[in-house]
């Protein structure tokens, strides 16, 4: 094999290291850029099972390195082999580098000049399908890598998060194609229509509308290391910690408190005394608490991953069950029991999924609550806001993942879903990274990993609907049909000219 026929495989893996290193994490912005122009130039004069091969390519090469942190969940926390765990990550991310592989192929069917825009169309499209299965995980868009930058997040009301994603992939794409002669006419059109299209929604997009006074939220961060957090002669510290913690919030005037995933080893609705501390607390400090617990359910031996809004006046009498759960962490895929993986999560297979984006009570109003995972799907965030919810809350534990890239790859997604909405946002995690996000996606007040303290900053509700939010399911189902029109009528240009 010459050198010459290896460069075509050397770009489309340049290509997803580059959008590896331009997420949240590295942060090496710009990178982004470069991303489309380097697959489209891999694929050239090439179609069929090659350019599906090179697509898959660049989507391994994406996510095994934008996912290096499996390998801390399956070797630290899920007790496999280190080499076991690398191999679980490898088989991830060969998984759902198909994205890319079948994106590569499509791209590939249609006319060269075609490529500049149906290719950022396939990867935009394949960004919102992998919400479904087999990959149900819509982790890392490519608009996250904007979030360092919150002034570059402007066209997000209006365009969601796909949008921006497409976005981004046709202003990479339209400028490599003006370093090609024949394709220069074709690149500069889509160049100015696109920044045409980001300003235009950037205008355009709604501003924030506040509604009611300014609320102190004080959000705790308790950061309990994950091992000591199973061991029960640690419960009370654990408890302690986070009462001792939520007195500062309320003796600096905090108003609502808010508590990470899973911040007391209790169950709200079956001890009933802690669940008189919790409510004598609310009454006599005249605070309102975000509290996470395990809802029971109305049948034996039916739990769930549940959120519930303590106000002085006690418990209110409906919760937030989280809908969106963990594969192989909440619930196990299809029929299978995997006996390898139980040691991931104590409660294995044993969560039920919620039905209901009802968002809870609050003093800034109606607030819709995400658990962990769940901040990723921009269709519950809008759920919320469309039935309500006037300011957005999302709690986790990130202490599987170490000090690594994923708690800031989890940071960015609810910076989108901040920004998408114009809401302000309240991100409580256990070990970090804490932050309270301001409607226009920039980050007021936060606690980097692995710190115990509190953040601390106010925050007032919102008023109207975005686009983004009021058309999210038309945005997402109708990027996918257009990438798919446009790639058929390429297929039938190109079959017409020859």
């Amino acid at each position: 094999m010459t050198q010459k026929s290896w460069q075509p495989w050397l770009l489309a893996a340049a290509a997803g290291v580059a959008l590896a290193l331009a997420l949240p994490g590295p942060g090496l912005v710009p990178l982004v850029l470069v991303v489309p122009g380097l697959l489209r130039r891999a694929l050239v004069g090439t179609g069929g099972w090659r350019a599906f091969r090179l697509g898959w390519v660049a989507g391994f090469a994406q996510w095994v390195i934008a996912v290096a942190w499996v390998v801390i969940v399956m070797h630290r926390y899920g007790h496999l082999a280190a080499a076991l765990a690398v191999l679980a990550t490898v088989l991830m991310a060969a998984i759902l580098g198909l994205t890319w592989a079948i994106a590569g192929w499509a791209a590939s069917t249609v006319p060269e000049s075609w490529r500049v825009v149906a290719l950022p169309l396939a990867l935009a499209a394949f960004e919102e399908l992998q919400h479904l299965p087999p990959w149900i995980f819509p982790w890392n868009p490519v608009a996250a890598v904007l979030t360092p930058v919150p002034v570059l997040l402007a066209p997000l009301p209006v365009t969601g998060a796909i949008g921006l994603s497409l976005l981004l992939l046709l202003l990479g794409s339209s400028l490599d194609a003006l370093l090609t002669p024949r394709l220069r006419r074709v690149g500069a059109c889509w160049l100015v229509a696109t920044v045409a299209a980001g300003v235009g929604a950037a205008i355009f997009a709604p501003p924030f509308r506040a509604v009611g006074p300014p609320v102190k939220v004080a959000v705790l961060q308790p950061n309990v290391a994950l091992e000591t957090r199973w061991q029960p002669a640690n419960e009370p510290a654990i408890e302690d910690a986070v009462w001792r913690l939520s007195r500062q919030a309320a003796a600096a005037g905090a108003r609502w408190i808010v508590w990470p995933e899973s911040a007391v080893p209790r169950i709200l609705e079956a001890d009933g005394g802690y669940r008189a501390r919790v409510e004598a607390f609310a009454r006599d400090t005249h605070t309102w608490l975000l509290v996470g617990s395990i809802g029971l359910g109305d049948e034996a031996g039916e739990y769930y991953n549940s959120v519930h809004a303590v106000s002085p006046g006690g418990v209110s009498p409906w919760r937030y069950d989280k809908m969106h759960l963990v594969p192989f962490g909440e619930y196990v895929p299809l029929a299978g029991r995997i006996a390898a993986l139980r040691a991931l999560v104590r409660e294995v297979g044993a969560f039920t999924p919620g039905a209901s984006a009802l968002p809870l009570p609050g003093p800034a109003g109606a607030t819709g609550v995400a658990v962990c995972y769940e901040v990723a799907f921009p269709s519950l965030a809008a759920a919320q806001v469309r039935l309500g919810a006037q300011i957005l809350a999302t709690i986790t534990n990130d202490g599987w993942y170490g000090d690594s890239a994923a708690p800031r790859q989890h940071l960015a997604l609810a910076i989108l879903r901040a920004a998408e909405t114009r809401r302000y946002l309240v991100r409580a995690a256990n070990t970090g990274i804490s932050a309270v996000i301001a409607p226009d996606g920039r980050v007021v007040a936060r606690l980097g990993f692995g710190r115990e303290g509190l953040v601390m900053a106010e925050v007032q509700g919102g008023a109207g609907v975005t686009p983004a939010a009021a058309l999210s399911a038309w945005l997402r189902g109708g990027i996918v049909l257009l990438a798919v029109f446009a790639i058929m009528t390429g297929r039938w240009r190109r079959r017409a000219t020859r």
